[in-house]
This record gives C-alpha cells, structure tokens and sequence, in this order.
C-alpha cells in the first residue's frame, strides 16, 4: 500500500508505464460552490491525468471514473477512448430512494428529479487481439490458402470478386466478404451457399473453368478441426484479455445507498467500490485512485487483497485514509475466505 500526499498532476508522471491493472477516479466536479476552473480550462486539467492515468494502466486494465454530470463524463470518455480504450459499460447510480425521496415529493417545474451519479467503464483486449489474430492466421491458413489459391487460378483478384459481390447484394462497402474469405486478417470461411456462389462466379468471370472442386462438407469438417485447435490456442491467451468477473444478473442501472457521512463532501459507498473491483480486477491486482478523498477506493481494495495505491492533495484526507485503510487491512481478506 501506497498513499501519497500531493497534486496527482505531478505524482502520476513517477508511477511506471503500466504498472496498475484497475484506476478509479472521482475527481472534483468542479461544480457549485467546488467550482474553481473555467470548463475549457477544467476539461484540459482533466485530460492531463487521463493520458497520465492510461500511460500507468496496464494494457488490458480497468479504467473508471465517475461524475454527476452527464455531459462532462461523455467528454471524459471522448478522452479515454482518444488513448485507445474504448467504452465497455455507462453506469447510472441511482441514489433517489436514499437521498433524495424525503426531500422531493415531485418532478420540477421543467425537469424530471436528478438524482443520480454516473460512471464509465474503459477497457480494452491489450495483446489479446492481436495474438489471436496471429494464431487464426496460422491455424486457418490452409483453408485461406485453397481459397485464394482457386481465385488466382481463376485469374482474378479480391477487388473481382468483391464487385461480383456488390452487384450481386447492391452492398457498396467496400470488398465485403470477399475480404474475410481470402485475407489473413479476420478470414472465415463461406457458407455453403457462398461457397456455391463462389464457384459459379469463378467459372463465369474467367468464361469457363473449373474451380472449387472440394466438396463443402469435407471443407467445413477441416474448418471444425482447425476451430477446436484454433479455441484452445485462445484460452491459452486469456491472461491478455481485460478482467471482467461476470457479476451474474447486474444491469448498468445500479441501486446502491449512498456513504454514510464521514466529513468529506463527496465519500463513495464501500459498496460501489466493491462491486467494481470483484468485477474488474483479480486479487493481488494493483489498484489506483489518484484522487484518493476519504479512503474508500483503498479500504476496499485491501480488504479484497489488492494492492493499493492512493493519492489526494489534501495532508487532512491521506491522514484519514491511512487511519481507514489501516483498520480495513486487520481484517482477513474477504476473497481469501471466499
């Protein structure tokens, strides 16, 4: 465990290049009477801890971040994607039956009730793409290789089938599926039906010919083999692939009651931030929350048996949060005990 007092601006630049597998941020909203920076000037502070926070995640790790208004979290999420993770999950937290019903009997005048905070969820595959599409290049490569090998035989090209096969679907995009049945990249293999289609096109461009000559059906049993040798190569290459641990029934709206009051103006509940990390992180993983407030983040990474990196501006809150997340790590581990 690591808690770190100081500008996250300036302490994210000494982590390591992928060093932390989960992020979750909850920085300032900048917001009411937290309102400090002109929101051109609060957008490009927060895009300078998000190329900082996607230089230290690892490549297939969990990047969060939270916030109570919509239209700057789609910002945010522009920004995270511009790093090369994309949006997995938008996460409404719905806290009106706990905050908000005893002061709200009704919508506004002209507005429904807000009562709500939102999160995004980032993530991306890292390596695993990339490997699997290697490993399907090879396995598949004898099946791509009779396909393409008929085609020049035919003395035709992919862009010859491809026009083929926009007249034939009036499908203008591009090569279509003639660029999955002949290239390395993404290949599959026909349907019967194309196959067919592929056969009478090859003997009626090249007038006469020919070509395709092996029965689909021994075709499609080589195709079998190979996807079972080609599926356990993947599961050999899972490790790559981002963490997502299937909660089970949990949809993207989540009813969670808010933390119960500690000093700090904005304290997550333990149960959102311990619903994130089962979901996204693997124990022993190394958690990161460059805006650490009253400890949360870390209290229940520990708990969890992750290792805990927290940081916070505020000498007041890391005192705090070294207090919490003290007591939290006395206690067994909770997925040790699972």
């Amino acid at each position: 465990m690591r808690l770190i007092c100081g500008d996250c601006l300036e302490v994210l630049p000494t982590l390591a290049d992928e060093s932390v597998d989960l992020i979750f941020c909850d920085p300032p909203y900048n917001i009411g009477i937290f309102s400090k920076m002109p929101p051109d000037e609060y957008l490009a502070w927060c895009e300078a801890w998000i190329a900082e926070c996607s230089r230290v995640l690892a490549a297939n790790g969990a990047f969060w971040v939270s916030h109570s208004k919509p239209v700057v979290l789609a910002r945010l999420s522009e920004m995270i994607a511009g790093h090369g993770r994309g949006l997995v999950n938008w996460v409404t937290w719905d806290k009106y039956e706990w905050a908000y019903v005893r002061k709200f009997k009704e919508a506004g005048t002209r507005s429904f009730i807000d009562a709500s905070e939102y999160l995004i969820y980032h993530a991306d595959e890292g390596d695993w793409t990339a490997q699997c599409d290697r490993e399907r290049g090879f396995i598949f490569e004898p099946l791509r290789a009779y396909l393409e090998g008929e085609r020049d035989r035919a003395g035709l090209t992919t862009q010859d089938v491809a026009e083929a096969w926009r007249v034939k679907t009036g499908n203008d995009n591009r090569t279509g599926m003639a660029g999955h049945w002949f290239s390395p990249v993404q290949w599959s293999l026909p349907t019967e039906d194309n196959y067919n289609w592929l056969r009478h096109t090859f003997h009626v461009l090249n007038e006469g010919g020919e070509y395709l000559r092996r029965d689909y059906e021994d075709l499609r049993r080589d195709y079998e083999d190979l996807r079972r040798d080609y599926e356990d190569l993947r599961r050999d290459y899972e490790d790559l692939r981002y963490t997502f641990n299937n909660p089970g029934k949990v949809s993207s709206v989540w009813q969670i009651p808010p933390a119960p009051s500690n000093g700090h103006p904005t304290p997550k509940p333990e149960a959102l931030l311990e619903r994130i990390i089962l979901a996204t992180s693997n124990e022993g993983d190394a958690v990161l929350d460059p805006f650490m407030g009253s400890g949360t983040t870390g209290a229940v990474a520990v708990r969890l048996g992750r290792d805990f990196t927290g940081i916070d501006i505020s000498e007041k809150w890391v005192a705090f949060s070294e207090r919490r997340i003290a007591e939290a790590q006395a206690q067994p581990t909770l997925e040790g005990l699972a």
